[in-house]
C-alpha cells in the first residue's frame, strides 16, 4: 500500500513540475511576445513621425540677393522642428513687422518638389515688371469677354481658350473648389473667389498645351489686393501642380508663421 502511495505521489510531484515548467516557459514567451509588440508599437509610432517629417529648402532671390533656408516641418503637427541655413538674412529681410515682402513668384515650379526657388519682391508692381521681362507680353484677347462682373472697382472676366485652372480645398488636390475652378480659359480673373472658398485655398493645378505658356496669380485679399504670389511655366511642359501652399511663405521670416495655405480670396491666370 506504501509502494502504491508513494507512487502516485511521485507521479503527482512530477507533473507539478512539468506543469510549472511549462508555465514558466508560456510566461516568459508571453512577455517576449509583449516585448515585441511594445516595441513594434514604438517602431510604427517612429515610422509615422518620420513620415510626417518632410525637409522643405527655400532659395530666396530679393533684387539680386540669394539667400537660403531649410526647414524640417511636421505636417500633421503643423510644426517647425528644425531650421539651418541663411537665418540672420531670413530675419533681415521677413522680419520687418508689417513691412515684409508682398510679393513671390515661382518660375516653373516643379510638382511635390520641396526644394523651392523663390523671387522675392516690395510689391506687385515690382513682380510684374520682373514677370514681364520673363514670359514677354501677354497678348490682348481680340474676342469679346465670355461674361463680366463687375464690383465698385473691381471687375470678373473671362476669355476662352485652352488653359486649366483647378484650385482644392486641402493639400494634394484633395476636394476640388468647383466653383472657383476655370475651364477652357485664354485669360480670367476672379475678383471674389465667394464666401464658400474665402481663405480656404490649399492646392492647385494648371494644365495647357506644350506650346503654350501660363501663369495663375494668387491674391490674399479680394479686388486683387494684399500679397500676391504667382506661379509660371514656360513652353515645353502641359501644366504644373502646387500640392501644398503650407510650404510657402506669405509673412515672418520664420516662414510657418504665416504660410500662404488658407489665405486666397481673389485669383487670376493666363494660358497663351
Amino acid at each position: 500500500m506504501k509502494v502504491k502511495l508513494n507512487l502516485v505521489m511521485y507521479s503527482l510531484l512530477v507533473l507539478s513540475v512539468l506543469f510549472g515548467c511549462q508555465n514558466e516557459e508560456l510566461n516568459v514567451e508571453s512577455i517576449e511576445e509583449t516585448n515585441s509588440e511594445v516595441k513594434t508599437t514604438e517602431e510604427r509610432l517612429k515610422m509615422r513621425g518620420q513620415q510626417n517629417e518632410v525637409n522643405i529648402n527655400h532659395t530666396y532671390n530679393y533684387y539680386g540677393e540669394q539667400f537660403k533656408v531649410s526647414y524640417t516641418y511636421n505636417q500633421k503637427e503643423d510644426q517647425v522642428l528644425k531650421t539651418e541655413g541663411d537665418i540672420e538674412m531670413a530675419e533681415k529681410i521677413f522680419g520687418n513687422n508689417g513691412e515684409e515682402p508682398k510679393s513671390l513668384f515661382f518660375n516653373n515650379p516643379k510638382e511635390g518638389s520641396t526644394d523651392i526657388e523663390i523671387d522675392v519682391f516690395d510689391n506687385q508692381e515690382d513682380l510684374k515688371l520682373y514677370a514681364f521681362k520673363l514670359t514677354g507680353k501677354i497678348p490682348d484677347s481680340e474676342e469679346k469677354p465670355l461674361n463680366t462682373m463687375a464690383k465698385g472697382n473691381c471687375t470678373s472676366q473671362d476669355y476662352w481658350g485652352t488653359g486649366k485652372f483647378y484650385f482644392y480645398k486641402h493639400i494634394n488636390y484633395n476636394t476640388s473648389m468647383s466653383g472657383m475652378n476655370r475651364v477652357g480659359r485664354y485669360y480670367y480673373k476672379d475678383h471674389w473667389v465667394g464666401s464658400s472658398y474665402n481663405d480656404q485655398l490649399s492646392s492647385l493645378k494648371v494644365t495647357k498645351p506644350s506650346q503654350r505658356k501660363a501663369v495663375v496669380y494668387l491674391y490674399q485679399h479680394s479686388c486683387f489686393g494684399g500679397k500676391i504670389i504667382g506661379f509660371y511655366q514656360p513652353t515645353g511642359s502641359t501644366g504644373f501642380g502646387i500640392t501644398n501652399l503650407t510650404w510657402y511663405t506669405m509673412s515672418g521670416w520664420w516662414w510657418w508663421k504665416k504660410s500662404w495655405n488658407d489665405q486666397v480670396s481673389s485669383t487670376s491666370g493666363w494660358a497663351w
